[in-house]
């Protein structure tokens, strides 16, 4: 991210833990697109316009410019599957930058799981931008993202305080925020973004969504689908086996039995 620099220029760093990049979709999304989450959407005349978003498809290496407000359904179709399109980079729509986000995804570079990706976005604030704490409080629901242990699961995304270890909890995915305000390039921070008494309370509720989530074991959507899986090896060696033992099923339709296509009886 480039940038000439304001007379109080003002930025919140957001590094995530035990996840991959497309954990920041939803408060994204929410910064931006809903106004329910965000009244700055309705109030300040240059996010009213709408911005411009840059959407990754990482499986692919491509982008996608779209453009609020003309272009919401598709990105909310985009956005809807975080584990293959995620936000770039997002401009107002005077080409001004206003938050830019890393997206790479680890197996894609190595070939194998090597880890989780740990992201990280940069959100400029105030002014023309969405205000410090609109975009603090995008993160009081702890939605669920891809990651925890062996990077394998769905589990809520836990807003921490700066320094917080990853919990031997099943490893609950994390996010921290790091407040920054700079003039004439010197730096003054970071405040600790979710180290007040309030975040507390959110905390409690990431616990409580993460142990439900647990109680559910190995099925899905407590475990990721196979494609997202980051241990594929060992899965994919014991469906070989599955495979293996299957047979076919007696008196089974043939395929000129069968309907071509699904006719709705509405």
């Amino acid at each position: 991210m480039e940038f000439d620099e304001r007379p109080n220029e003002v930025f919140t760093v957001f590094a995530a833990d035990k996840t991959e990049p497309g954990a920041f979709n939803y408060p994204i999304y929410k910064l931006f697109v809903d106004a329910l989450s965000n009244t700055g959407l309705i109030v300040n005349k240059s996010l009213a316009k709408g911005v411009n978003i840059n959407i990754m498809d990482v499986e692919e290496g491509k982008i996608a410019n779209l453009s609020l407000w003309e272009d919401k359904p598709i990105i909310e179709a985009a956005l809807m599957y975080p584990g293959r399109y995620v936000v770039d980079s997002v401009y107002s729509k005077d080409g001004e930058p206003i938050l830019d986000a890393s997206t790479d995804r680890l197996h894609n570079i190595a070939g194998m799981y090597v880890g989780k990706d740990d992201p990280i976005c940069i959100i400029r604030t105030q002014k023309n931008f969405p205000a410090t704490e609109e975009a603090g409080s995008v993160f009081n629901n702890p939605h669920y993202v891809a990651g925890n242990t062996r990077g394998s699961h769905n589990m809520p995304l836990m807003p921490v305080k700066i320094n917080s270890a990853a919990t031997i909890n099943f490893c609950i995915p994390i996010v921290e925020a790091l407040v920054f305000s700079m003039h004439n390039g010197k730096l003054t921070g970071p405040f600790d973004g979710f180290s007040t008494p309030d975040w507390d309370y959110i905390r409690e509720i990431a616990t409580k969504k993460a142990l439900a989530m647990r109680s559910q074991g190995f099925i899905h959507p407590a475990t990721l689908v196979p494609s997202e899986l980051e241990y594929a090896e060992g899965y994919n060696a014991i469906m070989d086996v599955l495979h293996s033992k299957m047979k076919p099923i007696q008196d089974q339709p043939q395929k000129d039995q069968r309907k071509e296509s699904y006719e709705d009886p509405d």
